[in-house]
């Protein structure tokens, strides 16, 4: 029988949320096909149907995980591009925000980034993963960089730091706290445990701060 399309996607769902229990549970090296096969209620062919290997399904789960990221980073660029009287760093302290409820709003999110973060064991075949998550991070890096930039060319920035150095250490502390969070889940709000720092590091490289201490 001829699937719908409807149905069909509701089978590559059910493969990818498999997938992730699979993952967590054994690896993703150790997980296999037929685990997620069985996990899912479907037949390895129904998987094939969507993806070739069990790459393509980490593949498919990494993106899932990465996009907000960057739908958030060009909402953000958009708003500050059309209102030039905005504080950038405030704006970038409150779309961390929205990016850290995120998680805690949709819990497949952490889960897929356990998986990244904590059971990828990165094996030679899992080396194009690597350089991606690499690609994911510095392209988070970029995003900081270029809204820190951006506060400097309004004279928003201290010069104790270039927007550079200030956007690796804020992906630092952003990622740091991401991963103690999945280390010890349920032991702290991520949200309400890492904004402070998040805030507290931006306002100390804020001009504003650094001419009120001149004063």
């Amino acid at each position: 029988m001829r699937r719908t399309k409807a149905e069909a996607e509701q089978t590559r769902e059910a493969v990818l949320a498999a997938a992730i229990d699979v993952f967590l549970k054994r690896g993703v090296t150790r997980g296999t096909l037929e685990q997620i096969a069985s996990a899912a209620g479907v037949t390895r062919g129904a998987i094939y149907w969507h993806f070739r290997d069990k790459l393509e399904i980490f593949t498919a789960l990494e993106r899932r995980a990465n996009v907000p990221n960057e739908e958030l980073g060009d909402r953000l660029k958009a708003r500050l591009a059309s209102e030039t009287k905005l504080d950038p760093l405030a704006e970038l302290a409150g779309a961390i925000g929205e990016g850290l409820q995120s998680f805690e709003i949709h819990p497949e999110r952490p889960r897929i980034l356990a998986v990244l973060w904590l059971r990828c064991e990165y094996s030679d075949d899992m080396l194009p993963v690597v350089a991606r998550q690499r690609d994911a991070d510095l392209a988070l890096q970029q995003w900081f960089e270029s809204v820190i930039g951006l506060a400097a060319a309004r004279g928003r920035l201290a010069r104790a730091l270039s927007p550079a150095m200030a956007a690796r250490s804020l992906l630092l502390l952003v990622n740091g706290s991401v991963l103690d969070w999945l280390r010890g889940p349920g032991e702290f709000e991520l949200t309400a445990g890492t904004m402070p720092m998040v805030t507290g590091f931006l306002e100390a490289i804020s001009a504003k701060r650094s001419s009120g201490r001149q004063k």
